[in-house]
């Protein structure tokens, strides 16, 4: 398995952006161990004195509190990167105010002295995420145990999880495919959105040979196609259904459509249908919940909140059912 700097590869910033932020939309950084309020806005890092086009993630978070993040991604981190983001850092200010938190994501081969740029004016001391001194096997090993028991839900960890360790050359990209293959698998299983696919993708980007993660992500869109010709055959049999009156009949074949689309709908909204969800959802045969709970689901700030819709619903249909 061939392994390259990514020299070549620099991915169009605007869609690396983009990708960020439907994965982080809603979320926290507590996956890699800041605390921060639910992410509400994730824009570009380019002030005006500095056009930023780099391969690598580089961008703005803002959370329901006002507070901004400038998140950063270097690979085999120099005391002279942390001078150099001091100088981006205190641009940012100029342009967005001086409530900006400096985040360092550093990976690979991370020098060991102190995460700080000091001068006689001062210092820049930003958050460093040291993402070396994690195993990245060992934590894969678990989470994929602890999916299997039902037992985790911090999917964005997933994203981060090819900058774990300090491997090099095919060990990491070898390392990077698991984890996206694993990250399909539950994709298929309509346990995981492909939101999270993608941007475990821009971190995997010069970890692992540009042409492999072309084909990786020609299989998680083909995935994507599968899934609409199902949904497609599905509608093409719920109307010969009702043209026929055949098995289910009109009234279970719109129920069953409809169900399908929920579904999908919880899915995009948070990028994970946990398993007690996904059951209670197919379990319910009444239209009237199932467009109760298309018309919360949007408005729902997070998994929490729509279960909650969920277990009202469900009790409510309970109540009106015959005894």
């Amino acid at each position: 398995m061939e392994s390259k700097n990514g020299s070549q590869y620099a991915q169009n910033y605007d869609v690396i952006v983009k990708w960020l932020a439907d994965a982080l939309r809603g979320q926290t950084l507590e996956a890699i161990g800041v605390k921060t309020g639910r992410i509400e806005e994730v824009f570009n890092f380019e002030p005006v004195d500095l056009a930023v086009r780099a391969g690598r993630v580089d961008v703005m978070l803002r959370d329901e509190h006002g507070n901004l993040f400038h998140l950063e991604e270097q690979r085999n981190l120099l005391l002279s990167d942390l001078y150099r983001f001091a100088a981006y850092h205190f641009l940012g200010v100029k342009q967005w105010g001086p409530n900006i938190t400096d985040i360092v994501l550093a990976s690979g081969d991370v020098y060991s002295g102190e995460k700080v740029a000091t001068t006689r004016s001062g210092k820049y001391e930003p958050i460093v995420i040291d993402f070396s001194q994690r195993d990245g096997r060992k934590r894969l090993a678990e989470i994929r145990r602890m999916v299997e028991e039902g037992d985790f839900d911090n999917w964005l960890e997933l994203v981060f999880l090819p900058l774990f360790g300090r491997e090099t050359g095919a060990d990491r990209a070898e390392l990077v495919e698991r984890v996206i293959r694993f990250e399909t698998e539950l994709f298929h299983a309509k346990r995981l959105s492909s939101k999270i696919l993608a941007a475990t993708l821009i971190m995997s980007n010069k970890l692992i040979d540009k042409e492999r993660i072309k084909e990786l992500w020609e299989e998680i869109k083909m995935l994507d196609v599968l899934e609409v010709a199902r949904e497609k055959g599905m509608e093409e049999g719920m109307v010969e259904g009702m043209e026929a009156g055949k098995t289910l009949g009109i009234r279970e074949g719109k129920t069953l459509g409809m169900v399908e689309m929920l579904l999908k709908a919880v899915l995009e909204k948070f990028g994970v249908i946990p398993p007690k969800v996904s059951i209670q959802i197919k379990n319910i045969d009444n239209k009237d919940a199932i467009d109760t709970l298309f018309s919360q689901v949007f408005r729902c700030a997070d998994m929490a909140a729509f279960e909650n819709v969920l277990r009202q619903v469900v009790a409510d249909d309970d109540e009106k059912k015959p005894s």
